[in-house]
């Protein structure tokens, strides 16, 4: 069995402007490639998500009610 790691966004992958870092990208996607299970939760709307994790490569997005994006 696989585990998921799921990380909140603000306060933990976000920098303090808004954006993961080019060293956390390439960390995450480089895990994920290896074929680690990953996503984010966040309370953002998908398309702000979207815009300040634009480096990760992630396949599952749940949003604020607990709905699975992809």
């Amino acid at each position: 069995m696989k585990t998921l790691y799921v990380s909140d966004l603000d306060g933990t992958l976000l920098r303090s402007n808004e954006v993961t870092s080019d060293y956390t990208n390439d960390v995450i996607n480089r895990l994920t490639s290896d074929g680690m299970l990953f996503s984010y939760a966040t309370a953002r709307s998908l398309v702000t998500a979207k815009k300040v994790t634009k480096g990760i490569v992630a396949k599952w997005l749940w949003d604020v009610e607990g709905e699975m994006k992809n």
